[in-house]
């Protein structure tokens, strides 16, 4: 039966309440116009910061049930917030210059749409939590005894390694060619230039991240990751050589995810994540954002003689630069045509229609090429493309843009009601991952997958995750894995009569 702490009921009642006061507050205050609108968007930016204090403080009294809703609420904080956070508290007189309104009204309505968005998600994410109680409340042992019957984890675990290094090494190829392109040409010169790659070495470097996945799904041991990790760790440094943070953060912040719900399976005595851990942690992230903005300032050609406050401040103004896709929509809204906007919310089904060999033959398609020039972006419905070309084309033709976002494209497509309703599922999936290791390797794989693309979601597109999980590709790779370890067990007899537990994950190799 699901139960309620009195005081963890008090705690969210009044800090809520309290956010709730200031956001209806402020909007009372934008009914008189006027001079009231400044005032009006600094009360709204406290109840921002009083609401994120409630979810916080929700999410830590849960924090391993809860951890992976807590990384989507830091990186939102981070990717949509960051500038506003740093120029209310550094250049309060600058607000509208530095965020890039038009006015304070235009303002007022992006931060709102953004804090609406945190807020949908977060109760969408308790209002479905009895549905996944029975899930998030089994008990450790009865997970670990369903992963150690299963006889054919430690085949697919071995074929999935396998394939990871198979893989790696046309993978690599591939990041080592984008890597030096970037050294060569610059950082904005892969946005408006492709370099062109063997379509064997393509393929078969597909598989790298899909056989990851798998094989952490499969939970092993202590011992039998370290290799594969190690390789996968590799991959996630090489990647900074093109420039691009996001690879590197999204795959670290899975792979905390991943350990910190490992860590539950565990008997409380023997849990390796204890507080000492998570004040390693914090002194590790903040080593880590120093040295990607130090990456950043470096892509750019600025000035790296910067100390370690300034340099975290210029980190966090510098991913909040998302904010701005959504105030720039406020801004060009009434630019939008309104009978056609709704396909930049579904942009990346259109995209993989084109591009699936399948469906492209099928309909006599055209396959989408992603570059930065005027025709592209008078036929795409990419919205961070639409976007970059309707504020800055100059911007846009050299190789800059502003991204997206799924708040700016809900809004666009359908309103507020967009905005709900892209929130609401956003939340309902974070319960899932709440629970994502009660379930078999397919689905812990496919998880594992779509947490990097949701963690990324308030800077990308709002169904890109589905096209990134459940591609052609994955679904084929996973169901060679099950029928290849089928055969496997069937020939080496692996399947026991008595039903013997296989090797797997136990109390003394912990993760």
């Amino acid at each position: 039966m699901l139960k309620i702490k009195t005081s963890d009921f008090i705690r969210d009642t009044i800090l809520f309440g309290i956010a709730i006061v200031l956001m209806l507050t402020a909007n009372l205050m934008t009914v008189f116009g006027g001079g009231f609108w400044e005032t009006a968007v600094d009360v709204l930016f406290f109840a921002i910061i009083m609401m994120n204090i409630a979810i916080f403080s929700s999410l830590i009294s849960h924090i391993r049930r809860d951890l992976p809703l807590l990384i989507f609420v830091v990186s939102y904080n981070v990717l949509l917030l960051g500038r506003v956070y740093t120029s209310w508290f550094g250049y309060h007189h600058k607000l509208l210059l530095l965020l890039e309104a038009d006015d304070y009204p235009k303002l007022f309505q992006a931060l709102q749409i953004v804090a609406l968005s945190l807020l949908f998600v977060y109760t969408a994410y308790r209002a479905v939590g009895p549905f996944f109680y029975r899930r998030e409340t089994i008990l450790p042992e009865k997970r670990l005894n369903a992963v150690n019957r299963n006889q054919l984890n430690p085949i697919i675990r071995r074929l999935s390694e396998v394939v990871l290094y198979v893989s790696s090494i046309p993978f690599f190829y591939i990041l080592f060619t984008s890597g030096l392109a970037v050294l060569r040409k610059g950082y904005l010169s892969s946005y408006t230039n492709t370099s062109s790659i063997p379509s064997a070495v393509s393929r078969l470097s597909m598989f790298f991240v899909p056989a990851f996945a798998v094989f952490l799904a499969t939970l092993p041991d202590k011992k039998q990751i370290r290799l594969p990790l190690a390789v996968y760790g590799v991959y996630m440094l090489s990647s900074l050589l093109t420039g691009r943070r996001n690879t590197m953060v999204t795959e670290a912040l899975m792979l905390v995810a991943y350990f910190v719900m490992r860590d539950s399976l565990l008997r409380k005595d023997k849990r390796v994540l204890k507080k000492r851990t998570v004040a390693f942690a914090g002194v590790f992230g903040i080593i880590a954002m120093y040295l990607l903005q130090l990456l950043a300032l470096i892509r750019a050609g600025l000035n790296t003689d910067r100390g370690l406050g300034e340099m975290l401040v210029s980190f966090f103004d510098s991913q909040g630069a998302s904010f701005r896709v959504v105030v720039q929509t406020v801004n060009h809204m009434n630019l939008f045509d309104s009978s056609t906007s709704y396909l930049y919310l579904f942009y990346p089904f259109e995209m993989f229609v084109h591009n699936n060999v399948v469906t492209r033959t099928l309909f006599g398609l055209a396959p989408i090429i992603e570059v930065q020039n005027s025709e592209f972006v008078r036929t795409t419905h990419n919205f961070g493309h639409i976007l970059t070309y309707m504020v800055d084309p100059a911007r846009y033709l050299s190789g800059g843009g502003f991204g997206t976002s799924y708040v700016a494209e809900a809004y666009v497509a359908y309103g507020i009601l967009g905005v709900f309703l892209i929130s609401v599922m956003v939340g309902v999936i974070f319960r899932f991952f709440s629970s994502l290791l009660t379930h078999s390797w397919v689905v812990i794989a496919f998880g594992l997958i779509a947490i990097k693309n949701f963690v990324y979601i308030p800077r990308n597109f709002a169904f890109l995750w589905v096209t990134e999980v459940f591609n052609i590709t994955y679904i084929c790779f996973f169901a060679a894995i099950y029928v290849g370890a089928l055969l496997i067990a069937k020939g080496t007899h692996v399947r026991s009569l008595d039903g013997a537990p296989s090797r797997g994950f136990t109390w003394e190799e912990q993760p």
